[in-house]
């Protein structure tokens, strides 16, 4: 995606050179755009056809891996890059210029029971769609992956006999995910499936590991909609998004006496403030943690047995 770089480059520039703008906020700038442009890049979309529908994708995708604070930052950024690009009359329209974020909507993510874990793993849905949901589902929940991140995997990043998948997250920067045995099982049965649907709609160059059933990458828009007829299917009233997984995921693992630098790491955070904000102890988790640490709860405990 050359000539997003060339604009980013171009809007860079204006910033320094023009504006006089801090060291300090160019970085900000700098950073924020490139995720931007990656995220074009990841979804297949060029800045020219970037559209109100996929503004709010865009969205979407930031409010369920941010804080409210740094979303607010990065939609500012990438509103000011559009005004430049329009001022510059290299698009047509700033997109963000008339997108209204609700008050109020942020919030950490729900997170599943094991019982609920175990109901949406034990749920089928129909032919090469149900497969693959399911196989999604799973993945997600195993690994911690974020759905940008599982989107872009293609499948000679999988190193099965490691049991896990190289992959770069936010900032470019390279990490594993690690599969459990099921999942690899999983994958198996999966890869057979996605093997017949490229034949039958002649992708068969289609390296993605996630496709749709015309045998293309699955798209970012297309989650939200999977996501949202099983939680109808399952009959579930709370939220249900693809980092309700990632956030169950954490919360389990620190549930199970994970370090949480440990967390941090298969999160893929920078910094250890970001899993703080976003993964917590279950009431459970700690009702547990103080009958092992306190000693009159071991106390009470071994009186009362």
């Amino acid at each position: 995606m050359g000539r997003e770089k060339d604009y980013l480059d171009s809007f860079l520039t204006y910033i320094d050179a023009e504006r006089k703008l801090s060291f300090h906020t160019q970085t900000a700038y700098s950073r924020d755009l490139e995720d931007f442009i990656a995220y074009l890049d990841c979804h297949g979309i060029a800045i020219d056809d970037f559209s109100l529908h996929d503004a709010r994708d865009y969205v979407r995708s930031l409010k369920e891996e941010w804080a409210e604070k740094t979303v607010k930052r990065k939609i500012s950024a990438v509103r000011t890059f559009f005004g430049y690009l329009q001022k510059r009359e290299f698009i047509k329209n700033n997109i963000f210029a008339s997108l209204s974020l609700p008050q109020g909507s942020f919030h950490l993510p729900s997170v599943l029971s094991n019982r609920e874990v175990e109901e949406l793993l034990a749920y089928k849905g129909d032919g090469f769609d149900g497969v693959r949901n399911h196989f999604l589902f799973l993945f997600l929940y195993n690994t911690g992956a974020r759905i940008s991140e599982a989107l872009s995997i293609d499948i000679p990043m999988v190193e099965k006999s490691e049991r896990r998948v190289r992959i770069k997250g936010k900032g470019g920067k390279t990490r594993f995910l690690f599969l459990s045995p099921v999942t690899i099982s999983e994958m198996e049965h999966y890869l057979k499936e996605r093997e017949l649907v490229v034949r039958e709609k002649g992708c068969p160059d289609e390296k993605a590991l996630f496709i749709s059933s015309r045998g293309n990458r699955l798209p970012f828009s297309s989650v939200h909609v999977i996501f949202t007829k099983v939680k109808e299917s399952l009959g579930w009233q709370k939220e249900f998004t693809p980092h309700t997984l990632r956030h169950t995921y954490a919360t389990h693992l620190l549930d199970s006496g994970c370090d949480i630098r440990v967390v941090q790491s298969l999160l893929g955070h920078e910094s250890i403030s970001t899993t703080q904000i976003y993964t917590h102890v279950s009431r459970a988790g700690l009702h547990k943690i103080y009958e092992e640490c306190h000693p009159h709860a071991r106390g009470e405990k071994e009186n009362y047995e």
